[in-house]
């Protein structure tokens, strides 16, 4: 079964029966991309590679951005379609192989968060490349220790791909469980504490890379 095929099929109500914690999760992404580095602001343009079925696209838009998602999977497409009309939120939201990009626009923000970007990505320093062309302010992409690509050597791509400022930093929300808010604010704190932060992405947590020219 294909990519397309496989997400298609799960496609609705993809974000509720994914994560445990689902507006600790989501809110968190949305706040490390609007303040983490290069602050993004109201009217700014936002694309978003592998958006699923629209839950962090919609929040964007709900805070301003200019945002546009793109999947390779159609059903996906057509449930943050159907999210974002529910909403009323503006938001665009179309289907595309990040290997064979159709967007020639620019965007002052380009993020990937896939779980694994390392993973669903065939050709991560081409995909990488474009991206840096296409993004004037900052890239956000993920990894996590199920990518058979080392941590060091996605980072190493990210550079290579010709952004000159590298960060890292670690994303300490489960996927799989609601904790306490206490463990919860406990684990922000503890994400501003790269050894200790990174050493526990070993339990499943996933990695942050952002990139800026």
């Amino acid at each position: 079964m294909s990519l397309e095929e496989k997400f298609s099929r799960v496609a609705w109500g993809f974000s509720e029966r994914s994560y445990a914690n689902l507006d600790a999760f989501m809110g968190h992404r949305l706040d490390l991309i609007l303040r983490w580095g290069a602050p993004l602001n109201p009217g700014d343009r936002v694309l978003e590679l592998g958006c699923g079925d629209g839950y962090l696209g919609c929040l964007l838009a709900k805070c301003g951005m200019d945002y546009r998602g793109v999947d390779i999977a159609p059903g996906m497409v057509e449930a943050a379609r159907e999210r974002a009309r529910a909403q009323g939120v503006n938001a665009w939201f179309g289907v595309m192989d990040i290997h064979d990009p159709s967007i020639e626009d620019s965007f002052d923000a380009i993020i990937a968060l896939m779980r694994t970007f390392f993973a669903y990505t065939r050709e991560p320093l081409k995909v990488l490349r474009w991206m840096r062309s296409h993004a004037s302010k900052k890239i956000i992409v993920d990894w996590n220790h199920f990518c058979p690509l080392p941590l060091r050597e996605a980072i190493q791509y990210v550079r290579m791909a010709g952004f000159g400022h590298v960060a890292v930093r670690p994303f300490l929300v489960p996927t799989s469980r609601k904790i306490p808010a206490v463990a919860q604010r406990a684990l922000y704190v503890l994400e501003s504490w790269p050894r200790i932060g990174l050493f526990l992405t070993r339990k499943k947590f996933s990695v942050l890379i952002k990139g800026e020219p």
